[in-house]
């Protein structure tokens, strides 16, 4: 093809790369614009399934293990070769032309064909199995952070009320310090507990813009994109079944482990292929030659390296080591699994306990004292250091609670992947007008 065609076929086909590349991008682009608002939980575990970059990435390289499975199944293990030679005769009474043809085909043996297709199949799906597993957690990580910003908000929420009652109990202070009726350290005290309340205000914005974060992160979408969340964080109890039964299930769903015992398969397949080898593979031809213008000459052969020197010592060594690992991956990933589920269970189980001793009601009750102990000490009956006392542990309730339910969403997302799916955390049906934003 002359040189001028060529560029335009080449201009042509980058640009038609170029518009295939730009419409799927527009596409995902388009996708991620219409993202619901509000949010759901549910919504947002779709949303990193569909556009999450990890998963995207796993995707892909199932796309590269099929491909090279497609490879692996080939007929023959090259193409033909064409061999094609001319001569002259140089001579005062002979000025003819030799020519001889050859085309020659390699051949499988041993069963090489199906044995390196099986092990290519093998790895494609332990691809399918890891990306499985990989969906199963983005789902549990976003979920994790969906919960984290709905905590954050209710964390932002309740130092907004301690702010509150602290600014109440300094502003009745300042009152009665400029009626002559407190002191400057009763004061002082009052301001001590305002800037604690600030402070922990402050931490619980950056706490907030930080879950924002990590959500945005896990759905792919821009971090200052505005983003608002339904509900408030009201998870529901898990129905958990008997242990044994939660170990085998957990076994069955894992992909991770499945995909583990695909490459055992596929590690034991390379095996075999390399002890294969010693068997060489064939290569038949046929040719034809014309020499001296008169004489034709053709025939079949058959040519076959002869695996003397090279006995692929090494190569064997290194598939039964690769064979070895991928067996003792496979049983320390069902360990790890056991493990895995039985601390889940026994840190959702804990936190469970925590969250429902320190419900929402001792937050309600560290208020109510706070409040009565500033009525006790309008009325001349406790002094500054009760008020203290009191903000005190107003604000150690409310860390201990928020701490809670924290370990609640970490416990109950690590169960959700340590059982593949099996089981995960879903937010109680109530009705709520009351959004998340930025």
């Amino acid at each position: 093809m002359p040189k001028p065609y060529r560029r335009v076929v080449a201009r042509h086909v980058c640009l038609a790369a170029a518009v295939l590349l730009g419409s799927r991008v527009l596409a995902a682009d388009a996708g991620r614009a219409a993202l619901p608002q509000p949010l759901t939980l549910e919504q947002a575990v779709n949303q990193a399934l569909q556009y999450n970059y990890g998963v995207q990435a796993a995707v892909a390289r199932v796309r590269e293990r099929t491909g090279e499975a497609v490879h692996a199944g080939r007929i023959v293990p090259s193409n033909p070769v064409l061999r094609v030679l001319t001569g002259r005769r140089d001579a005062p009474d002979d000025t003819s032309a030799d020519i001889g043809i050859r085309i020659a085909q390699e051949l499988w043996t041993g069963g090489k064909r199906e044995l390196q297709l099986g092990a290519a199949k093998a790895r494609t799906e332990a691809a399918r199995g890891e990306l499985g597993f990989l969906r199963t957690s983005v789902a549990a990580r976003t979920r994790r952070a969906f919960l984290r910003v709905l905590l954050a908000r209710e964390a932002v929420r309740t130092a907004q009320r301690l702010l509150e009652l602290t600014r109440e109990v300094q502003t009745y202070v300042q009152r009665q310090l400029q009626a002559g009726e407190a002191t400057q350290l009763e004061l002082n005290v009052t301001a001590i507990g305002v800037g604690r309340a600030q402070a922990e205000l402050a931490q619980a914005r950056r706490d907030r813009v930080r879950t924002r974060l990590a959500l945005a992160n896990l759905l792919a979408i821009d971090p200052a994109r505005e983003l608002e969340l339904s509900g408030r964080l009201r998870p529901a109890e898990l129905n958990l079944p008997g242990q044994d039964a939660l170990l085998q299930r957990s076994l069955q769903r894992r992909r991770d482990l499945a995909a583990a015992a695909r490459a055992v398969l596929s590690a034991r397949k390379k095996l075999h292929l390399v002890g294969r080898q010693l068997i060489p593979n064939l290569t038949v031809m046929g040719f034809y030659q014309r020499e001296e213008a008169t004489d034709e000459i053709a025939g079949v052969g058959l040519s076959v390296p002869l695996p003397l020197l090279h006995r692929f010592g090494g190569e064997q060594q290194a598939a039964g080591a690769r064979l070895q690992t991928a067996q003792v991956e496979r049983e320390a990933l069902q360990l790890q699994i056991r493990r895995e589920v039985l601390q889940a269970v026994a840190d959702y189980r804990a936190a469970r306990t925590r969250v429902e001793v320190l419900s929402g009601q001792m937050l309600g009750a560290a208020e109510e004292n706070l409040r009565l102990t500033r009525i006790a000490f309008q009325a001349g009956k406790l002094g500054a250091p009760a008020i203290t006392a009191a903000e005190d542990n107003l604000l150690n309730v409310r860390r201990t609670y928020l701490d809670a339910l924290n370990e609640l969403i970490i416990a109950g997302t690590a169960l959700e992947r340590a059982t593949g799916g099996l089981i995960h955390m879903a937010q109680r049906a109530e009705p709520n007008n009351e959004g998340s934003k930025r």
